[in-house]
């Protein structure tokens, strides 16, 4: 399942990072794509020691109006379902291990939380994975793979 990497990545992290996949492992080892083929989204890692993170559904249904505190209440829960944020410090504890203290979230329940990622970089790519997750569908690994914006 989850290969943990023992190489320090330091300062190699900083910059900007284009999503290329986000996806999932299940219990069976088969990888799902998380918000399907084509999803979009940024990674920042700062020299001040700050990381934000968005992530989107290539397609998502725009809502009727335009006005931001608009919506009806499915078009928010579509909106919530597909689109993941988070920022907050970070620090690399160990060789590609880091930890992400949120300081603010899509998800009210992360505020305050840290979260562990295990980093591998190779040339312009970053993946970034979780330790197995406790889901409604199971325990999953999540793996995030990244290239680096020039």
């Amino acid at each position: 399942m989850l290969e943990l990497v023992k190489e320090k990545v330091g300062a190699r992290i900083l910059g900007s990072w284009k999503l290329i996949s986000w996806v999932y492992e299940t219990e069976a080892g088969e990888e799902v794509d998380f918000y399907g083929n084509s999803p979009q989204g940024m990674l920042m890692y700062q020299d001040s020691g700050y990381m934000s993170v968005q992530i989107f559904k290539e397609e998502r249904a725009p809502f009727k109006s335009v006005g931001l505190n608009t919506g009806t209440l499915e078009e928010k829960a579509n909106s919530f379902a597909s689109f993941s944020a988070y920022y907050g410090k970070f620090n690399e504890v160990e060789p590609g291990v880091f930890k992400h203290d949120v300081e603010g979230s899509l998800l009210p329940n992360w505020l305050g939380t840290t979260e562990t990622r295990y980093a591998k970089i190779e040339d312009d790519i970053l993946v970034l994975s979780t330790p197995p997750m406790e889901t409604n569908d199971g325990t999953k690994i999540f793996k995030v793979t990244w290239r680096k914006v020039a």
